[in-house]
């Protein structure tokens, strides 16, 4: 037989296999899709409840008593997104290892959070739970198990059985409450992202000196725009106090746990003012009826998250039949798969919505450990010992590993962990982390049901003073017109001088934290008189809030204390842009349409600063006169089919490289870089535009600029064509959805069968329609607007949503890809609330009933 033939049969063969391969997937996938219709009986039902849903899959719940609404609720989650929440369990409590076997990755993220002890943290909150709380957590889980329970894992998600192959024998669990509560805290830790900026600037001044890190840190982290507006203007102060009537444990009251914030001597000395790109954040605003075309408030929220298959978020409705005490629901909105109620959404009275407040709530401190005794440390002067918890982490088809987890009175040392063990070394002590999220216990899902029965501004923010964390910027709205913002959350107050920039000496009490500010004393916002509130993860407040509440609060936590939410916020783009919308359209009143308009705008502020220097210079041959024409005839709108948009990202990109990497030796990650430059551009004879790489010349500005731009230019022409008016964002800046852990097989087939994507996406890091990429790994988005909403207060039918894949976790489902064109092209579907509505629209309706 020849080559080729030998060689066309094994393609043949391969072939064949990879067909008989995707054959099975299909087959086993669809032996997974859950009933929808006719009826479903199930024990522990009360009473029978009704579940509609429509042409996209979502499932609007109607029951007769709190305890069926959430049973039914853990059902069709465990129906439509099993898998999803079997992973997510896993991750919270770090037992990654026992899905995905002996891979060191795995392992490694194990021990970073049974370090950290997100698991230890779920359960102090199952602890400290309301009785209610417990109730509703009891009804969900035992609506997950009655649909789980008895069936094998291959029964239930094509994973189990592909991971089966590898060796991997997964067994089918209960659900428990604390699987609801271990993912919550997946959620804040990565909502609660100062602890990176602390390892930054530690890291900037362990390479390259405090007196460099202190100069360059102002423009690779770059300071909050005086321009640009904060949630609240200095109208909207001072903020007086405004206590909320409640009977739960009041936050604010450290007592012996109190917190540090001192200077380790090494790193003496506080920089400037710095903000940080965080890519994950979100938009939301309100407008009141007053600015609007139906006389009643409009809201519009749309979180940024990473990247998901499925999605991050499960839409749904929860409808008590008749709503009474017994059964006070009646809500639609975006659940998180693998706990009940619903986080953003609207009721009848209502409608809320969130972005991350980017405050400081996370802090390092330096231990002072017995160089006789690895287990003691030492504070005023005295020798303390650590508590010590040795973790079992169980690897699926391998051997137990254990892992000994050192905790101070701050919290655990994380240099223990392989993740910041190079923190440790830069000190040359371990660092310790304090995080109110694992050692304040809380009842977040309690706060999320109180959102979900509010009725009004008075029982919203009694519900906001349970969300002890991740610090969330909430906008509110209400069917009689009013329009409002609350920003919740524990908010540690420091000793004197400390801003929380920098890890701190842990060997003092005078560095402890003093408490928690007060919830009433928290920024909010009722009714302001401009008629609008908008909020985009930007700097919260003036700095004279801050002097006005240590006026108000100095007499209880001391004169000399220091309070700030934090410098690392994102630097206020966004926010200024949609300002600069809603302030444009108010004089002919604004609609739906009109914030449809808005979340989809792809302008982006950043250019108008870099682009014109560039394209004000002479680039000879290197770039045709008419691409520099072309290019200044731009809009800066970051649309998908836009070919200066490629152009300009690429001149960022290649910018940032170009001024930093001669500094640093490297691509530093996101826009700060660039948002930097911004800050350069206006300075043109700053020392940094020299390259130190050439050390027969001095480069200036524009030298450095026209080396960017001819970069960017030469760049798309190898990727894109030499046709410039050819070239288009979308082709190179793409969203690939990808399943965990399947869709990081490297099997090609499993991986285009599990994953969706690259899709070509419009937006960037600076857009009200984000999409967030990296300058060190262009152009691929990191993160994303996870979901759209936008509710008319003025029409309980009339609100508009959208997220990222599809109802379904099931590859094989209708209901697995089919949002995404919808999402990318900025479209929605519409929100129904009535039964009425719900009924038309209805395309399959299922009848659980009592065993």
């Amino acid at each position: 037989m020849s080559c080729l033939r030998r060689l066309v049969v094994l393609l043949v063969i391969v072939a064949l296999l990879v067909g008989v391969l995707a054959g099975a997937l299909l087959y086993t996938s669809r032996k997974m899709i859950p009933q929808v219709d006719g009826a479903l009986r199930l024990a522990g039902l009360r009473d029978e409840v009704t579940i509609l849903r429509d042409a996209a899959g979502v499932p609007h719940i109607y029951a007769r008593n709190a305890a069926d609404l959430f049973f039914a609720q853990g059902v069709v989650q465990a129906q439509d997104r099993w898998w999803q929440m079997e992973f997510n369990r896993h991750t919270g409590l770090g037992r990654i290892s026992e899905l995905v076997g002996d891979n060191e990755e795995a392992l490694n993220n194990d021990i970073f959070i049974r370090t950290v002890g997100w698991n230890r943290a779920a359960q102090a909150d199952l602890d400290a739970i309301s009785d209610e709380t417990r109730a509703a957590l009891d009804a969900f889980s035992a609506g997950v198990n009655a649909y789980i329970m008895g069936k094998s894992g291959g029964d239930l998600a094509v994973e189990y059985s592909l991971l089966g192959v590898t060796g991997v024998n997964i067994p089918v669990e209960p659900w428990q409450p604390l699987h609801s509560l271990a993912w919550a805290q997946v959620m804040a830790w990565g909502l609660s992202d100062n602890l990176n900026s602390e390892l930054d600037r530690l890291n900037f001044a362990s390479e390259y000196g405090q007196d460099n890190a202190e100069a360059m840190l102002p423009y690779l982290m770059p300071s909050y725009p005086d321009d640009h507006p904060t949630i609240l203007s200095a109208d909207d102060l001072p903020v007086e106090p405004a206590p909320v009537s409640t009977t739960q444990r009041a936050p604010g009251d450290s007592g012996d746990l109190a917190y540090l914030a001192g200077v380790q001597a090494r790193l003496m000395g506080t920089p400037p003012e710095m903000g940080k790109d965080f890519g994950l954040g979100s938009n939301n605003w309100v407008v009141s009826g007053d600015l609007t075309t139906t006389g009643q408030p409009i809201l519009a929220n749309d979180p940024h998250l990473g990247v998901q298959m499925p999605s991050i978020w499960y839409q749904t409705g929860l409808h008590c039949i008749e709503v009474n005490a017994e059964c006070p629901y009646d809500v639609v909105g975006f659940s998180f798969p693998g706990a009940p109620g619903v986080i953003v959404g609207r009721n009848t009275h209502i409608a809320w919505g969130v972005t991350n407040a980017t405050v400081d709530t996370q802090d390092l401190y330096v231990i002072d450990v017995d160089p006789e005794n690895d287990i003691r440390y030492r504070v005023d002067g005295e020798w303390q010992d650590m508590q010590v918890i040795n973790e079992t982490i169980r690897v699926g088809g391998g051997a137990d590993h254990t892992v000994r987890v050192r905790i101070t009175r701050f919290g655990p040392i994380i240099t223990d962990s392989s993740f910041y063990e190079w923190s440790g070394e830069a000190v040359g002590k371990p660092l310790a982390l304090r995080w109110a999220a694992i050692s304040e216990p809380g009842d977040l899902l309690g706060a999320v049901l109180g959102l979900n029965r509010a009725v009004d501004w008075e029982s919203f923010r009694r519900a906001l003073t349970l969300w002890q964390w991740p610090a969330q910027n909430f906008v509110y709205a209400d069917a009689q017109g009013n329009i409002g913002y609350q920003l919740p959350g524990l908010h540690p107050i420091r000793a004197a001088g400390q801003a929380g920039l920098w890890p701190v000496d842990g060997s003092t009490s005078a560095n402890d934290w003093r408490g928690f500010i007060p919830f009433e004393n928290l920024p909010r916002i009722f009714n302001p008189a401009r008629g609008y509130i908008v909020t985009a993860n930007n700097k919260i407040v003036p700095d004279e809030y801050y002097t006005q509440l240590a006026a108000r609060l100095g007499d209880q936590f001391g004169a000399d204390a220091t309070f700030t939410f934090g410098v690392d916020v994102d630097r206020g783009y966004r926010a200024a842009r949609i300002t600069q919308l809603i302030e444009a359209a108010a004089a002919d009143r604004i609609s739906v349409d009109v914030m449809r308009a808005i979340q989809a705008d792809n302008y982006d502020l950043t250019a108008p600063a870099l682009l014109p220097p560039a394209l004000a210079l002479d680039y000879g041959p290197d770039v045709p006169a008419e691409a520099v024409a072309w290019m200044g005839e731009w809009d800066y709108q970051m649309g998908m089919d836009s070919g200066q948009a490629a152009l300009y990202a690429a001149y960022w990109a290649n910018l940032a490289r170009r001024l930093w990497n001669d500094e640093l030796g490297f691509t530093m990650g996101g826009s700060p870089v660039s948002l930097g430059a911004v800050a350069l551009v206006n300075e043109p004879d700053s020392a940094y535009w020299d390259d130190m790489s050439t050390a027969d010349r001095v480069e200036t500005r524009d030298d450095v600029l026209r080396a960017a731009f001819v970069d960017a230019f030469n760049e798309l022409k190898g990727r894109l064509g030499e046709n410039y008016r050819m070239w288009r964002w979308g082709d190179i800046h793409t969203t690939t959805f990808v399943s965990n852990p399947l869709g990081l097989s490297g099997i090609g087939p499993i991986e285009g069968y599990v994953n969706a994507g690259p899709v070509r996406t419009g937006g960037s890091s600076e857009t009200i329609n984000r999409s967030a990429w990296d300058v060190s790994a262009p152009y691929e988005v990191g993160s994303l607007s996870s979901m759209r909403m936008i509710v008319d207060l003025s029409d309980p039918d009339g609100g508009l949503w959208i997220h990222t894949t599809g109802q379904s976790g099931h590859p094989a489902s209708l209901y697995y890809r089919e949002m995404i064109d919808r999402w990318r092209n900025v479209q929605y579907d519409r929100m129904r609330f009535t039964r009425d509505a719900v009924e038309a629209s209805a395309a399959n309706r299922l009848t659980l009933q009592p065993e």
